[in-house]
Order: C-alpha cells, then sequence, then structure tokens
C-alpha cells in the first residue's frame, strides 16, 4: 500500500494537475504527500552564445526569469500546503534550485510513487515528441513508479478517480512487474480493473494472458477485474488499442509497464510515445 508520494511541482499546468491527483490519491489511500518545488537557476544562467555586448542584458534577464521563477514556485507551494491541510492530508512541501532529474532521483528513495505532470519541468536540453526530454529521463531512471498527468484542461474527462483502470499487458516482464507493482500500492483497490492484451497468434491466445493477469489481481483484493483479448490488428497497433480502448471504457487511468521489444511492450518507441502525449488520462508507468 502507498504511504508516500512525491510530486513535482514547476507551476505549470499539468504540474499543477499532477498535484490534485497525487492529493486525491493520498486522501483515498491514508498517505504522506510531498511536494517538491524545482528551480533550475543553473539552466536558467548556464552559458549561451550572445552578440558583443550583449551580457549585461542577458544577467539582466537571468534576474528577471529566476524572479519570475521563485514568484510561481512560492505560489505554487502555497496553494499544494493550503489544499492538502484542507484535506487533512500529512504533506510536506520543499523548495529546491537544482537539476530536476537529479533531485527527484535523490527525493524518491523516500517515497513510494512519483507523480510529474506530463507537460511540466521543460527546462532541460529538449522536448522529444511533445514530451519534455526531463519528464522522459524521470521514468526511464526513476527508482519509483512514475504517474504523468495531463493539464487540467486535457484531463478533464478523468477526473473521477473511481472510474475503471486501464492495464496494458502483454506478458513481457516488464508488464508483469507493472502489475504487480500496482496491486501491491492498492491503486487498483476499489475500483474496476480492465486487463487488455493483444496477441498476435489470436484473441484467444490473448484473453488466456489477460486472465493469468487477473487472477494475480483477484488474489491482491481487487474484486472487479475483467480481461480484453484483441488478437492481431484488431483494433489497429498497440497504441491505437491503448487508446480507443481507454476511450471507450471513459478509463481514469492507464498503467503500462516500461520497456520492451514488440506490440505493446514497445515502450518508448512509437506506442509509449503515442500514449503518453494523446492519454487524456494519468498514466502509470514503472519497469
Amino acid at each position: 500500500m502507498i504511504k508516500s508520494i512525491l510530486v513535482a511541482l514547476d507551476g505549470s499546468s499539468s504540474s499543477i494537475a499532477g498535484a490534485s491527483f497525487a492529493l486525491r490519491l493520498a486522501s483515498r489511500l491514508q498517505a504522506n504527500v510531498e511536494g517538491l518545488g524545482i528551480v533550475n537557476s543553473n539552466w536558467i544562467q548556464r552559458p549561451q552564445p550572445v552578440p558583443i555586448g550583449g551580457l549585461a542584458y542577458k544577467r539582466a534577464l537571468d534576474l528577471k526569469l529566476m524572479s519570475s521563477a521563485d514568484e510561481r514556485i512560492d505560489a505554487v507551494l502555497h496553494a499544494f500546503g493550503s489544499d492538502a491541510r484542507r484535506a487533512g492530508i500529512t504533506f510536506s512541501a520543499k523548495r529546491i534550485d537544482a537539476d530536476a532529474v537529479s533531485s527527484i532521483g535523490i527525493e524518491s528513495i523516500e517515497r513510494d510513487l512519483v507523480v510529474v505532470g506530463r507537460n511540466s519541468l521543460f527546462d532541460v536540453e529538449a522536448e522529444l515528441d511533445r514530451i519534455p526530454l526531463c519528464v522522459d529521463r524521470i521514468v526511464r531512471n526513476g527508482l519509483r513508479p512514475v504517474v504523468t498527468v495531463p493539464d487540467a484542461d486535457e484531463g478533464r474527462r478523468a477526473e473521477s478517480d473511481t472510474a475503471a483502470l486501464l492495464v496494458a499487458f502483454d506478458g513481457s516482464a516488464a508488464a508483469s512487474r507493472t502489475l504487480h507493482m500496482l496491486a501491491l500500492l492498492g491503486i487498483a483497490a476499489e475500483r474496476e480493473v480492465h486487463i487488455l492484451t493483444q496477441d498476435n497468434r489470436s484473441e484467444q491466445y490473448a484473453a488466456a494472458e489477460a486472465e493469468r493477469a487477473c487472477a494475480l489481481l483477484r488474489r491482491h483484493g481487487v474484486a472487479r477485474v475483467k480481461g480484453v483479448g484483441l488478437g492481431d490488428r484488431q483494433a489497429g497497433t498497440a497504441a491505437e488499442a491503448i487508446l480507443g480502448t481507454a476511450k471507450v471504457l471513459g478509463a481514469g487511468m492507464i498503467a503500462m509497464g516500461a520497456y520492451g521489444h514488440s506490440g505493446i511492450r514497445e515502450i518508448f518507441g512509437s506506442c509509449t510515445r503515442a500514449v503518453l502525449t494523446e492519454a487524456r488520462q494519468p498514466l502509470f508507468l514503472y519497469h
């Protein structure tokens, strides 16, 4: 069962949505939440080519950016604390001035789950297919499961935390670890869970694989769990199958394992990139 959640806050819309998600989950599971306000002044003040006579202007711009970042983080941490107190949730709040990836890695050692805004933490070298490189690295390098949360306006239809949970499962080691972690953390408790499996051989093979995953969740007390088996190309690509099934179910969360080689296993290939960028609900990722 989840005892502690870490949520990264930078004042962006999706990090605020992430804070709201983390607080709701903590309330349901009686967990502690730490809000980590992140400002990266080293990135803001990184060396950059400037025209002759432009250094004074860059210093002034750095100070303006820092002032704006400081104000934004102070405001979001204050709002986070107010919301947590109002909900009666045990919380802590910390402001750091450091690299987000390494800081979240260190802080997550004490936590069970990391929550990040899907479109937050842009202060790194670049973005990848509309997903910040920083978020990509947090998921890839993280010690703990990560939930990415879309912007509040993108996730309106997924506000119900009791809505169905969709698990993309292919029998791989990564998918099995994700399923097990989901069960151990209690996230699937008291929710309707659908296990989606695609198998190139037939729908029957896929259904049998899904049923094995269902059996594990039932042993962990998840009463309402169903398997969804799809044959090759029955619902298009793996990403299309996941997103389409989530839409039909009105799913409030999607869970996927990280890393693999084919089908739903194509984590951080085209499948996961599509699910990460297009899903309108929080996405639970583990490897």
